[in-house]
């Protein structure tokens, strides 16, 4: 499939509730031709990704909340608030938080997107949401959005 022009506007895209927040795809890997794929992600307070590194390339861009950032072989916690951007090479190890006690709201992209990598992950682990379904409080700690995907799972 080709390069596609992509042009959605707030709220539209593909969703996904992952066990760190609510993933709207603005562009998937699919209409990028593999080149990345682009995504927006809600995570609510408390919610954080454990250390973890893969052959993409993850950069981050902070739209909203603040998160502490552990990149690399660095020890210490880098607080990244609003307008913070991060480039992750691959095969770098690293991890995050909301560091807030309200949702927190990061874009970010991998490179390249394709099938296997962590598109593809994001999708098999989550729950997809189609239009029309509630979404789950994200203003609230993140273990009700683990009850709530458990739930939806049945």
């Amino acid at each position: 499939m080709a390069w596609q022009p992509v042009v959605r506007e707030e709220g539209e895209g593909e969703r996904i509730l992952f066990k760190v927040g609510l993933m709207t795809f603005k562009a998937t890997s699919a209409e990028t031709d593999g080149h990345f794929a682009f995504i927006e992600t809600i995570l609510p307070p408390g919610a954080s990704v454990e250390p973890h590194q893969h052959p993409e390339a993850e950069v981050f861009y902070i739209v909203e909340g603040a998160f502490e950032f552990w990149v690399g072989d660095d020890p210490q916690a880098r607080v990244c608030g609003r307008g913070a951007f991060l480039s992750v090479p691959p095969h770098v190890r690293h991890a995050y938080r909301n560091h807030t006690g309200a949702p927190g709201k990061i874009l970010g992209m991998l490179a390249p997107g394709g099938d296997g990598g962590l598109e593809t992950f994001f999708r098999q682990v989550g729950v997809p949401l189609r239009d029309g379904d509630v979404v789950p409080d994200l203003t609230q700690p993140v273990a009700s959005l683990h009850s709530e995907i458990a739930l939806r799972r049945g």
